[in-house]
């Protein structure tokens, strides 16, 4: 309050104000910002490997990396935007190609939240041959397969490193997944090589799943078994009913099996089903 009018005589006052124009134009209202809406979170999930989750063999399926992120996305405040980047045919050695620095693959990794890797199985499409014409060695009769092992610890183990690599520390889920076979397997393999083309087939899987989940295991990720999810506690069940007609691919009830399979790995691993706390340093492999 300016006191010192009060000061002043009335008879001074007066004439003043009498000579003050009383049509002043008031003060234009200044526009305020409006506030901006804020962009709402998204979660991003990558979809790693060959053709598994490319959904190669099963028409008009819905491969099981999109299954995936709906099943996050599900009552889940924070939206899931999926990119399934698996390629048919890929080994381990491709892979790991495609996370060079600056390959969209890589790109695309360095933005995810989630990863899934599902890769190894053709690595061992190259000693096949052999082992059909009975020229693979070994007293298992498996023996040809056997330096395909070491290579896939070595090759899986960087790209994993790599996925770090271009996370460069961000909290990152990465799930990678075993095979219930890495040959065709079910009705149409018994067809085409035999009962004991099956039980070799096993065990080599076993064999190749051990590393993958060995290397899993020591990258700080989280290892998905599929064997038993496909074949039952004891491995002795018949996935057929879950497999295209190419006996080799999952059909639409086996690529349901793996996104449940991933998503209760991913609760176990998180703690929570809410797809936020893979985006939090909260998040802890098993």
């Amino acid at each position: 309050m300016r006191r010192w009018i009060l000061g002043v005589p009335v008879a001074v006052l007066i004439p003043l104000l009498a000579g003050c124009s009383t049509s002043t134009t008031p003060p234009m209202a200044q526009p305020q910002p409006q506030p901006q809406p804020e962009s709402p979170a998204v979660a991003t999930l990558v979809g790693l490997g060959d053709s598994i989750p490319a959904g190669d063999g099963c028409p008009g399926c819905t491969p099981f990396v999109e299954l995936f992120g709906d099943q996050l996305s599900d009552g889940n405040a924070v939206p899931v935007q999926v990119a399934n980047l698996g390629v048919g045919g890929w080994t381990s050695t491709d892979l790991l190609d495609s996370l060079e620095p600056g390959a969209y693959d890589a790109d695309a990794v360095s933005a995810a939240d989630l990863v899934t890797v599902t890769i190894g199985a053709n690595d061992f499409y190259t000693e096949l041959d052999d082992y059909l014409d009975g020229d693979c060695g070994g007293d298992d009769g498996l023996g040809c397969f056997a330096p395909v092992l070491p290579e896939l610890q070595t090759t899986l183990t960087s790209v994993l490193g790599r996925i770090a690599e271009l996370r460069a520390g961000q909290p990152t889920a990465v799930l990678v997944t075993g095979y219930w076979d890495v040959f065709p397997d079910g009705d149409v393999a018994r067809d085409l090589y035999g009962p004991q083309f099956l039980r070799d087939s096993a065990a080599l899987t076993l064999r190749a799943n051990d590393v993958i989940s060995g290397v899993a295991g020591a990258e700080g990720a989280t290892y998905v078994d599929l064997f038993s999810t496909f074949k039952g506690t004891w491995g002795d069940g018949d996935p057929t009913g879950l497999l295209a007609d190419d006996g080799d691919h999952p059909n639409q009830i086996g690529h349901q099996l793996i996104a449940d399979a991933l998503s209760s790995a991913a609760a176990a691993g998180s703690g929570s089903t809410d797809v936020s706390a893979f985006t939090s340093s909260g998040w802890s492999p098993r």
